[in-house]
């Protein structure tokens, strides 16, 4: 059914900026993309505000999408021989257009399966079909209910399925229950796309609607190549390119994500001839420069660049040995080499005064670099086949040889990777030498964004965890210098980047475990309370589990906004509560963690309603979605959080959580019953101390609400805090007549007297 404004589709027909091309398929690559010692905005624009499960798609994504996407083929049937093929987009729309319709993309990670599902619901958008292109998240249990669709109408919906671990998989009942998602969203002419990979849907598959899950083929290398480089350099020569024998040769077999990379080395050395013949195009007038510009892009200088592709592709291997082996070369500049590749964009006298850090740490040399006696800067870049720019900043004339150098110290010197790894996590903390250029903070954050994204392509390249732990590990120990939040920050971008996340999730969980520093499970919880803990809610839970056992107060703390994060997806809270009570009545931490945690939803308002505690308001969740806890439950919480003792009332999470509560027993009548009731259970606790304690807790915090300081006396406040006077009043009676002690002190009460 068409929408009901049907210009909504055109609206999509825009051609995107290459700028934002290029910073979308940068982010499809990277963590981030660094230009000029900062962040693109257009990665924050056009691929970050996919992660938001609570916004829409942009239009902006959809365009790109539109732009690069290359089709799926198959071969034509009868064919098979010949290779011919066909594209089955067609195919896949025509699944998909009928109101309801279910599509599931079982295809394994970096196969154009995302951008495929994104193309599809784009052609939806534009046909008119929908009117708004949707993330879901799948929660934290393993069945998906058809309940938990949205209700609104016209939507086109993109699931992608959490991979199965150890501790969770997705219930094999999931494709038969596809019938039942069909029946919810058909009647809302919705659409929903599932993104899963083959070995998942083998298991969880059965059942499933007929058809559901075409065999949709692969894109061509070739395809995918163009569509990139047409929509990122629109001068770019790309029948020249791919008409060569070795380029040809370079894109065949290979996946959507290595093509990228193959892309973004073609242009880096177009780049860098254009950039030769400028150079040497000074003095000559307009017409001899255009001339000199079009030899660039002639036959044999494109075979030259696809050469150097060719070598970028297998790490300059050859070129780097007989570089490192040259006669006379110094281990100064080879560690010259190994600082400016991974400092990239430093200044050059940043990057000469680290590698003389680099050289004392891995050979125990001290480089004089004060004096003459070294070689300087300017011989040092020209021995590593760069330039220096006037800024300072040193490029690499040759496309992926920054990168290269890297590969190749890793692989030849195994036994330097240990002070290599110490290195590189302090080189963002050092404080300024005399001799750097440009170190202020600003320098030294950009400093610590290169360093991390560096760490986290080796880390996922090697699948080792070495790199981020060092680092974490480092900047955790000098949070002073302000770099702690960046660390987190760049777990939290790799943990829900398609091109990094499955090893990071793997990492995460092992580190939540770790006991022996803070540093670890602190920085796990502190990604669960970012996008992570937004986009795999379950396995955000699954990971804090573990870290809440880790006993350190610091982690106990941080654990509030993870909670809070978490609490916003109504399909975990049943769960996640749980966790909580667990937490209360586990003596090892209940005093930290659990009285954290629970404080985290008791002490503040839902942000759907007035003055009720995040833990009853379900003004957000639907009524299907509606999660309140018992009584029971409450009342442990309750009782950690009331042992922080009686005292001066006003400041504390104990005296903020009461008021809190009160106030709502006071101005929603329908909550009154379960809020006085909870209270009056949780200091109920007879024949102890504790019970003496909880209970004048309670009183002095009840007192304090109705008159303190900034408070002025309130009868109506006064009426409630009698009210639950006279039960806990009531309690005590009762504990008197059934011969307990209600005071804790040892004086046993039989009939009205006292011994």
């Amino acid at each position: 059914m068409p929408s009901e404004d049907p210009s909504d589709g055109a609206s999509l027909r825009h051609t995107p900026d290459p700028a934002t091309v290029e910073a979308f398929r940068q982010a499809s690559l990277h963590q981030r993309a660094l230009i000029n010692n900062g962040e693109m905005i257009a990665v924050k624009n056009v691929f970050e505000q996919t992660l938001d499960t609570h916004a829409p798609i942009s239009a902006e994504y959809l365009d790109v999408v539109r732009e690069v996407y290359a089709e799926l083929h198959v071969k034509q049937a009868g064919d098979y021989f010949t290779g011919a093929e066909r594209s089955t987009f067609s195919d896949a729309y025509s699944l998909l257009e009928p109101a309801g319709a279910v599509l599931v993309l079982s295809r394994p990670p970096g196969t154009s399966r995302n951008i495929t599902a994104y193309a599809l619901m784009s052609r939806l958008m534009e046909d008119g079909l929908i009117k708004e292109v949707w993330p879901l998240s799948f929660g934290s249990a393993s069945i998906f209910p058809a309940k938990r669709l949205p209700r609104e109408h016209h939507r086109g919906y993109v699931l992608e399925l959490p991979s199965d671990e150890d501790d969770f998989e997705i219930h094999d009942s999931f494709g038969a229950n596809l019938k039942v998602v069909r029946e919810h969203l058909g009647p809302r002419h919705s659409h929903l796309i599932v993104i899963t990979s083959p070995d998942q849907w083998r298991r969880i598959g059965r059942g499933a609607p007929e058809g559901v899950a075409p065999d949709l083929g692969a894109a061509r290398p070739a395809d995918v190549a163009e569509r990139w480089l047409h929509a990122e350099d629109r001068g770019f020569p790309v029948a020249g390119w791919l008409r060569q024998p070795t380029m040809k040769a370079l894109l065949e077999g290979q996946s959507p994500t290595e093509v990228l990379r193959i892309v973004e080395l073609m242009r880096e050395a177009r780049r860098s001839a254009l950039q030769a013949i400028a150079e040497a195009s000074v003095g000559l007038d307009a017409l001899q420069r255009r001339r000199a510009e079009a030899a660039a892009d002639s036959d044999a200088a494109i075979a030259k660049q696809v050469a150097d592709v060719a070598a970028a592709r297998a790490n300059w291997e050859d070129d780097l040995h007989q570089w490192h082996e040259k006669p006379g070369r110094t281990s100064f500049q080879r560690n010259f080499l190994v600082t400016a590749a991974v400092l990239r964009g430093a200044p050059a006298g940043h990057i000469y005064a680290k590698s003389a850090d680099l050289t004392k740490m891995l050979e125990g040399d001290e480089v004089e670099v004060t004096g003459q006696k070294a070689p300087g800067v300017i011989a040092m870049t020209r021995e590593i086949h760069a330039d220096r720019t006037k800024e300072g900043v040193l490029n690499f004339r040759r496309p992926h040889w920054d990168d290269a150098a890297l590969e190749y110290f890793w692989t030849d010197r195994p036994l330097a990777r240990v002070p290599f790894l110490q290195w590189l996590a302090q080189a963002p903390l050092d404080e300024p030498k005399l001799a750097m250029e440009s170190v202020g903070l600003d320098s030294r954050r950009a400093l610590a964004e290169r360093v991390g994204d560096f760490a986290v392509r080796w880390a996922v390249r090697h699948r080792r965890q070495e790199p981020l732990e060092e680092i974490v590990t480092a900047w955790h120990k000098a949070s002073k210098k302000g770099l702690w939040p960046m660390a987190t920050t760049l777990l939290d971008e790799a943990a829900v980047h398609p091109a990094s996340a499955p090893y990071i999730h793997t990492m995460l969980l092992a580190w939540a475990s770790r006991k022996t520093d803070a540093a670890l499970p602190l920085a796990v919880v502190s990604v669960c309370a970012g996008k992570f803990g937004r986009t795999h809610t379950g396995k955000a839970l699954r990971r804090l589990r573990h870290a809440a056992e880790s006993e350190f107060p610091e982690v106990a703390n941080a654990l509030q906004d993870a909670v809070r994060t978490l609490w916003a997806d109504a399909s975990v809270r049943p769960l996640l509560f749980k966790d909580i009570v667990d937490w209360c009545g586990n003596d090892k931490i209940k005093d930290t963690v659990g009285r954290q945690t629970f404080a985290a939803l008791a002490t503040i308002a839902g942000p759907g309603s007035l003055d009720i505690p995040l833990i009853l308001d379900n003004s957000d969740g639907g009524d299907e979605e509606e999660f309140r806890p018992s009584s029971e439950d409450l009342v442990q919480g309750w009782r950690t959080l009331l042992r922080e003792g009686p005292g001066p009332t006003g400041t504390r999470q104990v005296d903020t959580a009461v008021f809190l509560w009160l106030d709502a027993a006071l101005r929603h009548g329908p909550l009154k019953d379960l809020i006085l009731h909870s209270l009056r259970k949780a200091v109920d606790v007879r024949g102890t101390e504790e019970g003496r304690v909880l209970r004048e807790t309670l009183r002095a915090c009840a007192h304090g609400w109705v008159q303190g300081k900034d408070r002025p006396f309130s009868e109506e406040r006064e009426a409630v805090r009698q009210e639950l006077g006279s039960l806990l009043d009531e309690d005590l009676y009762t504990a008197v007549q059934e011969h307990e002690d209600p005071s804790g002190d040892g004086t046993s009460f039989k009939g009205t007297g006292t011994t």
